[in-house]
This record gives C-alpha cells, structure tokens and sequence, in this order.
C-alpha cells in the first residue's frame, strides 16, 4: 500500500493483545438489536467531543451495540464500556480478528459510520454490510480520498447544504442526504448556580468568547481588532490549537486552553458574547459550526462571520466584514439587540442530538433490509411514546427558563 497510509496502516496491522488477557470466549452482544455501529479510527472518545460522538452515543441510547475505535491504539486493554451498548475499542487489530468474526456468527448486521475518507480502502477489514460516509468538512488535504470514500458508500451524509449540493451534483446516483449537527440542549441549558469559572473571577467588564479548534481558519486579525476595540473585554480562547497561536501581543486576550465537555457549559454561560471568528474561505462557507449551537443552548448571544450555515438564525448575529463583527458586538454590549431565549430556545429544540437522530434513524430503515429489525423498530417507538409523555411536564418546565 502507499506510504502515503502509513498514519493509518498501524491501526490495522498493529500489535495484537493475546487471548489470555481478554475474555473473547464471552459474547460481547447482549442486546437483542440485529445491528452493530462501528466507528473506525478517527479521533479518540474523549477528545473535543463532536459529531462523532453525539451520533455513536445516541445510536447507542436507542439500543443499538456501538463500538467506537479510539485512535489511541493499547497494547494490554481491548475496549471500555461507556454505557450498556456503548464500548470504546482500544485495540483495533485485536476487534478485527476476534470480535468482529464474533459479531457476524451472531447473525449481527454492520453498520460502518465513515468520517475520515482516507479510511476507505481499510474499511473492509470490518465485513460491513452498510457504510455511512459522513461527509463532514471540505477540507483540501481530503480531496484525493473523496471520490473512492463516496463510491465506496453506500449512502452519504453531509453537515450543509454546500456540501449536500456537491453531492448531487458530482454524484447524482448516489444516495445523499443533510443531517446537520446538533446539540445536547440539556447539557448547555443555562444554570442560574453554575459557578464563575475560576479564570473569570478577577474580571468585571464583558467576557467575549471563542471555543473551539484555534487553526488556520481563524481570522486572527478580526480577534485582535475585537480585543482594541473593546479594550475592558476579556477575549477568552478556548480550545486545541493547530499549527497556529492565539495572539500574545494583546493583554486582554487570554488563551484558556482545552476544556473538557463537561467543563465547558460555565465558560459560554458566563459570557455576553460567543464568536465564530471565521475566514471566508472553501473549509467554512461549508461548514454547520457545532459551537453555533452549544453557544445558543448556554443563553449567549452569537456574532459570526457571514458563513451560510449561520444565517437566519435567531441569536446569532451576521457580520459582513471584519467593521461589521465589531460593530455587532458593541450593539449586543450596549444591550441594544435583544436575545429571544424563548424564540432561541423553540429553535434550538428541533436542532437536537435527538432529532438528528431521527433522521439517520429513518435512513438506515429504508436502505438496509434488516430481519427482526422492524420488530425492533416497534418496541422502540413504544419506549420513545412513552418516554415523550414522561417528559412532557419537564418541556413545560424547560420553556419557562
């Protein structure tokens, strides 16, 4: 194979762990559901939790069996279980040779959930009867990989209309289909008791915040326009840097490094203004900005870059040029537009983790042929009509927050 695979080829080809330390006699299934989600080598479990993830974790919440394939390869650990249907697989070779043979002898359907196109010459290494390309970013370095990931599908997903429209228009055979991201809305809902992250504590003025990748992307310049302008601002960055630094020169622009998922919700909530400090370039004017949401879900207003996917969006603020995003920002610290968390909010509830679910649910329904799978299907839309009625007083709760 090419070197140009030789990040990859070690997660294949790697060491395996010996029979003696793992229980393989065991049946790694124990539910009942026909099909297995198999998310191969991409990014780690606990790294920046994104797409990946909120979608593994809600096919594992409505009973599907998910494997989700670290990046981060063991030599002495096989998987953990995140939740009863939801295990991390820490060693990819071993998965391959020994569980996934297990899992087609039980009769189990594989289903592959493809994000990284440079994957697909290695996927078949899992006997899929089904794969899924997440069609996620534009990226250049990806370029070379499309065409053989997309023929190599059998239905693709995309993030955006952009890239939803290349499909059909590059690929008009092919099964294609937009499911933008998301947001776990309980996870970011404001709390009135939530303390003041401890880098806060000693500012009084606004904090204007950014989370996420700091990369080339990033319009670095409009950050440091921000950071004069509003010069009792704190400009707080959050997130993993790549290849690129945060501005140093500036005093009130502090870098506050990576937070984990749950260590987020505090910073957005105590902010009065999030950005997404964008480029206008091919990568963003094709991408749906996660952090859009999250932003939106803490109750914190939202100034972006005039990227598509942001517009039309109530609480979020379009700037057209670099004058224009300062300028929104200074309305929304002089108080003079109004943030509709309850419009927000009826918004940002049918732009669920939940409801993107739905989608990819009614998806998988009607391209694969599945015994026993509308069975399945039946017992899971009594659990959900249950469920939504018990949940039915705490929605009433949630719309007066």
């Amino acid at each position: 194979m090419s070197n140009e695979y030789r990040d990859i080829m070690p997660l294949f080809s790697g060491k395996k762990i010996m029979a003696s330390d793992i229980d393989i006699k065991n049946p790694v299934i124990k539910t009942q559901h026909p099909v297995v989600v198999i998310y191969p080598p991409t990014i780690d479990w606990n790294y920046m939790k994104q797409r990946p993830q909120q979608i593994m974790e809600q096919f594992s919440l409505n009973r599907f069996d998910v494997f989700y394939c670290n990046k981060t390869q063991s030599k002495t650990q096989l998987y953990t279980n995140i939740n009863p249907n939801l295990r991390i697989v820490h060693n990819n070779t071993t998965f391959i040779s020994d569980i996934v043979p297990q899992l087609k002898k039980q009769g189990k359907k594989i289903i592959l959930w493809v994000s990284w196109s440079k994957l697909h010459s290695f996927l078949d290494h899992y006997s899929p009867d089904f794969i899924i390309y997440d069609y996620l970013d534009d990226f250049a370095a990806w370029e070379p990989y499309l065409d053989p990931m997309v023929n190599k599908a059998d239905v693709v997903i995309t993030t955006s209309k952009i890239l939803n429209d290349r499909m059909k228009r590059d690929y008009p055979q092919k099964p294609n289909f937009m499911v933008p991201n998301g947001c776990n809305l309980s996870h970011f809902v404001p709390d009135k008791n939530s303390p003041k992250p401890v880098e806060f504590l000693d500012h009084n003025g606004p904090v204007i915040t950014y989370s996420g990748a700091w990369a080339n992307w990033i319009n670095a310049g409009l950050i440091e326009k921000i950071a004069l302008t509003y010069k009792d601002a704190l400009v707080a960055i959050i997130g993993t840097l790549f290849g690129v630094s945060v501005p140093k020169q500036i005093p009130n622009i502090k870098y506050l490094g990576l937070k984990q998922y749950d260590q987020l919700p505090p910073y957005l909530q105590h902010s009065t203004v999030c950005i997404i400090p964008f480029l206008i370039n091919p990568i963003t004017v094709a991408t749906n900005p996660i952090k859009m949401y999250e932003y939106l879900a803490s109750g914190t207003p939202v100034v972006s870059s005039d990227i598509p996917e942001a517009r039309g969006v109530p609480g979020v603020y379009i700037g057209k040029n670099d004058k224009d995003f300062v300028d929104k920002i200074g309305m929304i610290l002089r108080k003079e537009h109004d943030f509709n968390y309850d419009e927000v909010y009826s918004w940002l509830k049918t732009h669920t983790w939940e409801r993107r679910f739905e989608k990819i649910h009614s998806i998988i329904n009607e391209f694969m042929d599945i015994p026993n799978l509308k069975a399945v299907n039946e017992a899971e839309n009594v659990n959900k009509n249950e469920n939504d009625n018990d949940n039915k007083d705490k929605e009433k709760t949630d719309d007066k927050l």
